[in-house]
């Protein structure tokens, strides 16, 4: 593997884990509209055709918009979602090997603003939500970065660095992480939800502490014959089901 220059990390997930593992998307849609269920039936209109990627955005915040919501509630209602153990430590390291570092995620601006808001990402591409003086919801910016997007995020920020592909590394956890996954020169599916992104990873590393995954990055851990493996595998009782592909029937939303 060529020594890396650039990692970039999804958010809900890889970066910060919520209770149930739920993301920001259900907490704040279960407390504006009643259900998290929404999430659901959106991601499957999504996938079927019949709802653009930016109409799902404005869906959801039009409905917390609607049900009066503020910024000061809205960071109130997150507050149990946390960032994941090591996940500081894990980028102070990368940092100090020298490696640019960025943000790719499906996942809202206030959530990384409110758990971290003295991160050192170099680039962060996320939805990003507007607020009025009086702290209600002024208006949002649906991401280009999602799903297939997410690779071009990655395409476009190694090109600007001047780097080939092979030296940048994503961290992610769900479905669509698998097209940037596919990009990347080197991909690890942390605690992956997704069995098509468990696949398509260089390495799969199964661990409470994001701290886990450096070695990897290292470059010490690959192998032709298959994804390279670390930590032992959760006890599918003590978490959600794994989700199938990008393109299959969901249990879940993974805007993430």
């Amino acid at each position: 593997m060529s020594r890396l220059e650039l990692v970039a990390f999804d958010v809900d997930g890889t970066l910060v884990c919520g209770p149930d593992g739920l993301t920001v998307w259900e907490v704040l849609n279960r407390r504006y509209l009643g259900t998290s269920d929404v999430n659901r039936e959106r991601y499957a209109l999504y996938l079927r055709g019949e709802l653009s990627y930016e109409e799902w955005v404005a869906l959801d915040i039009e409905g917390w918009r609607a049900a009066g919501a503020t910024r000061a509630e809205m960071v109130r209602e997150i507050a149990p979602l946390r960032l994941v153990d090591g996940a500081r430590e894990t980028i102070a390291e990368l940092r100090g090997r020298g490696c640019r570092l960025a943000v790719i995620s499906g996942t809202l601006d206030l959530l990384l603003d409110t758990l971290w808001p003295d991160h050192s990402f170099d680039e962060v591409r996320t939805n990003r939500i507007e607020f009025d003086p009086s702290g209600r919801i002024a208006g949002w910016q649906a991401t280009r970065y999602d799903m297939e997007g997410k690779a071009r995020a990655l395409r476009e920020m190694a090109e600007r660095a001047g780097l080939p592909l092979a030296r940048c590394a994503f961290v992610g956890d769900s479905s669509n992480d698998v097209w940037v996954a596919r990009e990347a020169g080197f991909s690890v599916a942390f605690n992956p939800r997704s069995p098509e992104l468990e696949s398509v990873a260089s390495a799969v590393v199964h661990s409470d502490d994001l701290r886990a995954i450096l070695p990897h990055l290292a470059g010490d851990a690959t192998d032709d014959r298959g994804p390279a493996r670390s930590g032992t595998r959760p006890d599918p009782r003590d978490r959600r089901s794994p989700e199938p592909s990008a393109r299959g029937a969901s249990r879940r939303s993974r805007r993430a």
